[in-house]
């Protein structure tokens, strides 16, 4: 019993840990404390489980008719394909075109020597600081690095250049550092889709759920078999995060962890709570590691399906136009849109010139008689006072998160940068909903309910 109730009966409900995300697998009743039925733009604090609103972007500079964006780390130049496959490069002077993609697909990279390899399902393309060069290599749908090799892969063959020449693609049997090429798995019935690679090894994916891993040494080599139940969405639907594979399927999203050389390598589905957001997702859609917000985001137009790898849990955001990819340079994460590139920015709150909206649904409570609801109060730090604002309800009490706006039943007040928003309208019901929905910057600290079962 609190002090100074009036009910012996009297429980408080308090819903301050929202680590556990998004869980849409089951009733709006039937999920944990700490889990949400519903997010948009609202992502967890490391340090404390609490949630709080996802950072804006700011404009970098518009590009017209965006298709793909690539960032050469040894030379630090940023690259965009523009709509005819016209290749640019960021300059001191500005934007000059270095040439074109050799193929049609959604470019794929590795660092390699003086600069970037580049598989775009045609030739393999080098580009050296200088210049865009196209190599007279096999169809390269894929490339990484391994083991001073260049690594390509088609439908079916992965090729490996001559060791430390990436213009070298002829086989010489007799000549151990010479090119070689080989059948993933011969006679399986499936077509190669995507190739990871790892520290301590490459990952190759293939269309009948079946996973292979190529072992490099020098001179020996090995090609096994580790997984049959792993499927993969497209070319761009699988991201390495240290020595662990991420791999986007039609309903799930497994974690791979590729650490045994030999044997079975047991996938983890870790989508299981948001199987009907996945479902919904269009085929080889892009997947991405944001290692500073130790995140793995899945994109969707303008929605984003955020793992967080700290916390193991889901979130979403949804940016108010379309993005083609997210890439980290540095400390900064840049967001490419079809016609232009922004950053990240934690002290913006707005995205494309519009103000960024956030919305939460907690869990449902749920009474064997009737709740008296008696007092709800949230507790915030607003992160902008002028822009944050938002409404909080449980049942039909509202709590008014706004600062500027008076003349409603919430009370507000100020304890350092911290506010408590009040209302002690009384609602009775054999449910209670807690939901939200506002604006601006905002770190949620509590979200408290004092009631009474009647």
């Amino acid at each position: 019993m609190r002090l100074g109730a009036k009910h012996e009966n009297q429980i408080q409900i308090a819903h301050a840990d929202f680590s556990g995300g998004l869980n849409t697998s089951t009733s709006v009743d039937g999920i944990s404390e700490n889990q949400l039925a519903q997010t948009v733009n609202l992502e967890v604090d490391h340090a404390t489980g609490k949630l709080k609103s996802v950072s804006g972007t700011s404009d970098l500079f518009q590009f017209p008719n965006i298709f793909a964006a690539m960032y050469d780390a040894i030379n630090q130049r940023l690259l965009l394909v523009d709509a005819d496959k016209v290749v640019w490069c960021a300059t001191s002077a500005g934007w000059i075109t270095i040439g074109t993609l050799s193929g049609e697909l959604y470019p794929i990279t590795a660092s390699w020597e003086d600069g970037l390899l580049i598989a775009s399902g045609g030739k393999l393309q080098y580009f050296n600081g200088n210049a865009l060069v196209t190599l007279n290599s096999p169809i390269a749908n894929s490339v990484c690095v391994q083991a001073g090799r260049v690594l390509i892969a088609d439908a079916k063959n992965l090729y490996l250049s001559g060791v430390g020449d990436e213009t070298n693609w002829t086989e010489n049997a007799n000549i151990d550092s010479s090119a070689k090429f080989l059948e993933v798995g011969y006679k399986d019935g499936g077509e190669l889709v995507g190739m990871v690679g790892l520290p301590s090894g490459v990952l190759l994916l293939k269309n009948n759920r079946r996973v292979y891993r190529l072992n490099i040494g020098f001179p020996a080599w090995s090609l096994v078999e580790i997984s049959r139940e792993v499927e993969v969405s497209g070319r761009l639907s699988a991201c390495a995060v240290a020595d662990s594979v991420f791999v986007l399927g039609g309903s799930e999203v497994q974690n791979l962890q590729a650490a045994n050389v030999y044997g079975n390598a047991k996938p983890q589905n870790i989508a299981l709570l948001i199987k009907s957001e996945i479902k919904s997702l269009p085929k080889n859609s892009l997947v991405r590691y944001v290692p500073k917000l130790n995140q793995i985001w899945i994109l969707n137009g303008d929605f984003v399906l955020m793992f967080d790898l700290v916390t193991q849990s889901w979130f979403k955001r949804q940016f108010n136009s379309k993005i083609l990819d997210v890439l980290t340079i540095g400390d900064e994460i840049l967001i490419i849109k079809p016609d232009r590139v922004s950053k990240l920015d934690e002290n913006i709150f707005s995205d494309s010139g519009a103000e960024l909206t956030w919305s939460f649904q907690g869990k449902r409570h749920i009474s064997h008689y009737d709740y008296l609801l008696k007092n709800t109060t949230v507790s915030y730090t607003p992160l902008d006072a002028e822009l944050t604002n938002g409404k909080i309800s449980a049942g039909k009490v509202v709590v008014n998160l706004s600062l500027s706006e008076s003349g409603s039943s919430t009370r507000r007040r100020l304890i350092g940068s911290t506010v408590l928003a009040q209302n002690r309208n009384v609602y009775r019901n054999k449910f209670l909903e807690i939901e939200g929905r506002g604006g601006g910057g905002i770190f949620f600290n509590s979200i408290t309910l004092d009631v009474v079962e009647v």
